[in-house]
């Protein structure tokens, strides 16, 4: 399944706000899984002096991962298949 990055800007993001955007796109997941759709949170990363996160997430089009972020009413500035790579994978 393909995997997508959803980058966001989000200027004057707390810890506590990214927490709060977390537990909601963690239950839109479990929404739409019970609804039968493949989408699946993997992980995120907070920048906070940059006040961005990177979040990864599997799923079968973009348009799908787009919708879970829709619901979940976290906006974003773009979202892009990735390829992996790790140190074992080189």
């Amino acid at each position: 399944m393909p995997t997508f990055v959803v980058k966001r800007q989000l200027p004057g993001i707390t810890p506590d706000g990214v927490h709060g955007a977390g537990v909601r796109v963690k239950s839109c997941v479990s929404e739409m899984q019970g609804e039968g759709q493949d989408v699946r949170w993997l992980r995120s990363f907070f920048l906070p002096e940059a006040e961005q996160t990177h979040c990864y997430f599997e799923g079968p089009s973009a348009d799908a991962i787009k919708a879970l972020n829709d619901r979940a009413q976290v906006p974003f500035l773009d979202i892009s298949e990735v390829v992996e790579m790790t140190p074992e994978s080189v």
